[in-house]
């Protein structure tokens, strides 16, 4: 993916907004993965991370929509389709009606940070008939803030790491790391130490 995002921006952006879309739409492909590669870019200034971050939730928010429309039109025929284990299928869509009518927002803006929940989400809100406007308003927090978490993220650890390297070199940062490591295991074990004597004692 890593060389999808080094390609010009005449292409990333749109690759960028498919694969999000196609992710929040129901698809398990990498959406997520797609903010962090091309926000890592904008920190290389490959790309810009405010038309990044713009792509991005411009292409979640359409795409739960999506979702949702197909969820609502379809998605309950198709759940039910066939005889076997029908009603057990039914009470589940009941159980979900009435979790979504309880926690449906919290269920679809907080879905976007769960790997599985953020493409089914806004089918099930579709299929269990949350109202548009609820879902709209919800999925559009979860979207903006999910965007932009993940994003500015990805972005400014990989800016400096970036800087790390200009300044030290990569044999320098991967030293640092290593220092950084071996310091907090030493921490560690020092902040244990009185409690292990104390129990050699007792």
């Amino acid at each position: 993916m890593s060389a999808l995002f080094s390609l010009p921006s005449a292409v990333t952006y749109p690759a960028l907004f498919f694969l999000v879309l196609a992710e929040s739409g129901g698809l398990p492909v990498p959406g997520e993965s797609s903010i962090m590669v091309a926000s890592l870019s904008a920190a290389r200034g490959s790309l810009s991370i405010p038309i990044v971050l713009a792509v991005a939730i411009a292409a979640a928010i359409i795409g739960d929509n999506l979702g949702y429309l197909g969820g609502r039109l379809f998605g309950r025929r198709i759940w039910l389709w066939g005889s076997w284990g029908r009603e057990r299928r039914r009470r589940w869509l009941d159980e979900g009606d009435r979790f979504l009518d309880d926690h449906g927002a919290l269920a679809v803006a907080g879905g976007r940070w769960l790997p599985v929940t953020r493409f089914t989400v806004a089918w099930l809100a579709g299929i269990n008939r949350m109202p548009w406007r609820s879902f709209f308003l919800w999925n559009a927090v979860g979207g903006v803030t999910w965007v932009v978490t993940v994003g500015l993220a990805a972005y400014y650890i990989g800016h400096q790491a970036q800087s790390a390297i200009t300044a030290f070199g990569l044999v320098g940062l991967l030293g640092l790391v290593i220092a950084l490591i071996g310091h907090g295991i030493w921490t560690r074990r020092a902040s244990q130490a009185p409690r292990r004597a104390v129990e050699r004692r007792g």
